[in-house]
């Protein structure tokens, strides 16, 4: 179990995390298995845990009142997953996080991270920093979303999850480009 840690090990102590502090989280959080299919987060859930992947792949998706599901994001190893609007406030996740693989987490339960932070500056820059490049992350998706054609907005995903579209099925790529998967077809091919 210990490989699953090496990755936020080297984030924690980048942060001034000491070894002690590191025990304590350790010692507070659960590695879980997760099937191809199965989900971590509901939307309309209460978020109690953030999830770091350590290996596999999820989506983060709405689904529209008419069925239809639409990917906001994705994320694959060595990167959080949760809806950290409904952790913080308490209310229910809006969106589904679900894995597109086979996959392990380390699950994180927010109670574990508010007095990690309350006794440690470490821990405030850990969480800070992760929240940090979350939220260029969506401002970078709300500028695409805006201002790029779909062709642009497919080049911004192959340069964001590079080989991502190997591991995927094209539908999931156009839920989240915001086009149909007959739109995604036809500027494949036609710039190929």
């Amino acid at each position: 179990m210990e490989h699953h840690y090496q990755t936020l090990q080297s984030m924690a102590y980048q942060a001034s995390i000491t070894p002690i502090e590191w025990k304590w989280f350790v010692h507070a959080t659960t590695v879980k298995s997760i099937a191809h299919g199965a989900t971590i987060i509901e939307a309309e859930d209460h978020v109690n845990h953030a999830y770091f992947c350590t290996q596999g792949l999820f989506r983060l998706y709405y689904t529209l009142a008419d069925g239809r599901e639409y990917n906001v994001a994705f994320t694959l190893e060595n990167d959080f997953a949760t809806s950290y609007g409904a952790m913080i406030t308490g209310l229910t996740s809006k969106y589904t996080i679900q894995a597109i693989e086979d996959s392990t987490v380390i699950e994180i339960p927010y109670s574990t991270l508010q007095m990690l932070m309350d006794q440690s500056h470490g821990w405030e820059r850990f969480v800070r920093t992760a929240l940090e490049r979350l939220y260029v992350r969506k401002e970078e998706r709300e500028r695409e979303l805006l201002y790029l054609s779909a062709l642009e907005r497919y080049h911004a995903f192959l340069l964001k999850y590079p080989g991502l579209e190997q591991r995927i099925p094209q539908y999931h790529i156009a839920s989240y480009l915001g086009i149909s998967p007959v739109s995604l077809s036809r500027i494949l091919h036609e710039n190929h």
